[in-house]
């Protein structure tokens, strides 16, 4: 594969580091999702935000206008104000705190039976700022913020099992916005 670089020369250096970078954080969700594949998913999990409704299902999608927002979405979307707290939606162990791409500021952690995606943060706690790796169900792990590509303040949270993305929906028993609130929908906003 020749890839020009900008003398005009085909070079393996120009596009070689930029893939092993891109590919990095791939590798390591694989490595921690086969890690976590033997252990059940436990249910259901606590919602990640408060109250819980799904803005943007999991699957195909098409939004006129955002070509960025992408033809398949691998989460779920959940509306927040600014600010909100974000919370374990289980106990876990943070792989991974990043800045990358579309996600903006976001966390990779691995919780019994899956790797979980917090994406568009605005800011992570100030333990995890600093290190700290273990997490405990329900704990806050940062708040919501307008990093990445957003059209609004929203929490993306996606969840990989088995090396490959699940529809997280199922296990929180939310609905989506606007949709009638459920005994368990409104059991999710009293928390």
């Amino acid at each position: 594969m020749n890839v020009w670089n900008d003398r005009g020369a085909a070079s393996r250096r120009s596009w070689l580091p930029r893939l092993r970078a891109a590919l990095l954080p791939v590798a390591i969700v694989c490595a921690a999702d086969r890690a976590a594949a033997d252990v059940p998913v436990p249910r259901p999990l606590l919602a990640p935000v408060t109250p819980a409704c799904v803005s943007s299902p999991f699957g195909l999608r098409r939004l006129p206008g955002r070509p960025l927002a992408g033809t398949f979405h691998r989460g779920i979307d959940l509306p927040a104000p600014a600010g909100a707290a974000v919370h374990a939606v289980a106990a876990g162990t943070i792989i991974r705190v990043q800045r990358r791409g579309v996600g903006g500021l976001e966390i990779l952690v691995r919780h019994p039976g899956f790797v979980a995606v917090y994406s568009h943060l605005g800011r992570v706690t100030p333990a995890i700022a600093n290190g700290r790796r273990s997490l405990a169900a329900g704990e806050i792990v940062g708040v919501i913020g307008r990093t990445g590509v957003t059209y609004g303040t929203h929490l993306y949270f996606s969840m990989i099992v088995d090396g490959r993305p699940v529809d997280p929906a199922g296990f929180f028993a939310v609905t989506e916005c606007g949709a009638a609130a459920t005994p368990q929908k409104k059991m999710l906003d009293s928390r």
